[in-house]
């Protein structure tokens, strides 16, 4: 049995030590980096879906509390507003305290429209958010209706 020397263990131990040292491509940094892009990407659109569908949520409660607010001036004054005197009636009535405080906005800082004999509800009123774009009477328009 031949006495094993420092050079043959040397010779076994090189490959190893050569790995040990190497460092990152800049290939292998790249792919890492797309990586991270893409699933940032993908998170990011879900919690941009998310904030929109909130948005929508808030402001379909908000036309039905507004909804629930014209019932208790109806009692108080035998009829709800005609839609020149609008939902202002709500905060300054013309007789009585006021049912609310102040009228709030949608989500996206617009004010919500009165409509009586409502589109949606014929039988009673409509109150309605123009939704996201801003612009009255088409998709994205929500309020105190069922989809």
């Amino acid at each position: 049995m031949r006495k094993l020397t420092a050079k043959d263990f040397d010779h076994l131990l090189a490959p190893v030590a050569r790995r040990r040292h190497r460092g990152m491509s800049l290939l292998e940094i790249m792919v890492v980096i797309t990586l991270i892009g893409l699933v940032t990407a993908a998170i990011g659109v879900a919690v941009i879906n998310q904030l929109g569908e909130g948005q929508r949520d808030a402001s379909r409660n908000q036309a039905y509390e507004i909804a629930k607010s014209l019932d208790i001036y109806k009692l108080q004054n035998g009829s709800y507003p005609t839609t020149s005197q609008g939902l202002s009636v709500l905060a300054s009535p013309p007789k009585g305290k006021p049912i609310m405080e102040q009228l709030p906005q949608d989500p996206w800082g617009n004010e919500y429209i009165y409509l009586i004999p409502g589109q949606k509800n014929a039988s009673k009123f409509d109150i309605r958010s123009k939704g996201n774009d801003g612009i009255e009477g088409n998709e994205d328009d929500v309020g105190n209706w069922q989809d």
